[in-house]
C-alpha cells in the first residue's frame, strides 16, 4: 500500500514537473509579438520551499500516516470527524462569507482611519492658517513703516493747512465784526434822525402854538395861495430851518467828545459780546483797537 501510494505521488510530480517545463515554450510561441499579460501568465510560479513544498509535504505526509493508521497510533474516531467538520464548516465560512465578515470588521477600522484622517486635515487647516497668519506677521514691520510715513505725510499737509486756516478764520472775524459795526452805525444814525426830526417837530408845533403873530402869517398865507393870489415863503419850512440852524449852532459848542467816547464804549461792549460768544481771536479795546487773545 505505501509503496502504491508512493509510486503514485512519484507518478504525479513527474507529470507535474514536465508539464510545467513545457508550458513556457507552449505559451511563449505567438506569431504576434507577446503581450505583458501573456507573459505573466506564462511566467511559472515559484515553488514553495521548505517542508511547505509538495513535492516533500505529502511524501512525508503519507508516510507518516500510513504507519500511524496500520499501528493504530492515530485513532481516527468522532473528535477527528468532528474537528474535520469544524475546519470543513471553517473553510465553507471562510470561502462564501469572508469578505462579508471582513468588511463588517473592518468597517469600524474604516470609520476610526476616516476620523482620524479628518481630524488630521483640520489640524493641517489649522497649521495652514497659523502658516498663513506668521506670513502676514511678517510683514508687520514694513506695513507699521508704511503707516508712519502716511501718518508724517498727513502731519505736515494738516501743518500747512493750519498755518493758512487762521488767517481765514481771522478775515472771516474781521468781516463779520465790521458788517455788525456798519449796522450799529446805520442803526444809531437812524435814531439819531428819527429823534432830531421828533424834536423840531415838536419845536415847530410849540413855536407855532405859542405865537400869535406865527398863527395869523400862516393863516394869511394859506388863504392868499388858495385865491392864487401867491405869497412869500413858507412859514413852517423857516420854522424848521430855524431849529436846524439852532442846533448845528448848540452842536458846533457841545462836547462832542464825550458823547462820542459813550457812545464808542456801547458799540465796543456789543461788539465784544459777540467775539467772545463766538471765540473770535481778538477783543476790542476801549479805543476800539483790536487785540490778539489766542
Amino acid at each position: 500500500m505505501f509503496r502504491a501510494a508512493a509510486s503514485s505521488v512519484a507518478r504525479r510530480s513527474v507529470a507535474q514537473r514536465s508539464t510545467l517545463r513545457g508550458a513556457p515554450a507552449v505559451a511563449n510561441f505567438h506569431a504576434s509579438l507577446p503581450q505583458k499579460q501573456e507573459e505573466k501568465s506564462a511566467t511559472p510560479a515559484e515553488a514553495p520551499k521548505g517542508l511547505w513544498n509538495p513535492m516533500l509535504s505529502v511524501p512525508l505526509g503519507i508516510a507518516f500516516a500510513v504507519p500511524a493508521l496500520s499501528y493504530e497510533w492515530y485513532l481516527v474516531n468522532e473528535e477527528t470527524q468532528l474537528a474535520a467538520c469544524f475546519i470543513a464548516f471553517t473553510m465553507l465560512i471562510y470561502q462564501q462569507f469572508g469578505g462579508s465578515i471582513h468588511e463588517f470588521l473592518a468597517a469600524d477600522g474604516k470609520r476610526m482611519l476616516k476620523e482620524h484622517n479628518a481630524k488630521e486635515n483640520d489640524i493641517i487647516q489649522m497649521l495652514q492658517e497659523q502658516l498663513d497668519d506668521m506670513k502676514m506677521q511678517s510683514n508687520i514691520v514694513k506695513d507699521a513703516q508704511d503707516v508712519q510715513a502716511v501718518r508724517e505725510a498727513t502731519y505736515e499737509k494738516l501743518n500747512a493747512a493750519g498755518q493758512i486756516k487762521p488767517q481765514y478764520d481771522f478775515k472771516a472775524q474781521m468781516e463779520k465784526l465790521l458788517g455788525m459795526l456798519a449796522t450799529e452805525e446805520a442803526a444809531l444814525t437812524e435814531k439819531a434822525k428819527h429823534a432830531l426830526m421828533k424834536d423840531a417837530t415838536e419845536a415847530v408845533k410849540a413855536k407855532f402854538a405859542s405865537s400869535k403873530d406865527l398863527q395869523k402869517s400862516s393863516l394869511d398865507l394859506a388863504i392868499a395861495q388858495l385865491e392864487g393870489k401867491g405869497g412869500q415863503g413858507d412859514l413852517v419850512q423857516a420854522a424848521f430851518v430855524d431849529f436846524f440852524k439852532a442846533k448845528a449852532k448848540e452842536a458846533a459848542t457841545a462836547d462832542e467828545a464825550a458823547e462820542l467816547a459813550e457812545t464808542r464804549k456801547t458799540i465796543v461792549r456789543k461788539l465784544n459780546a459777540v467775539a467772545m460768544n463766538e471765540n473770535f481771536f481778538f477783543r476790542l479795546d476801549e479805543n476800539g483797537q483790536p487785540k490778539m487773545v489766542v
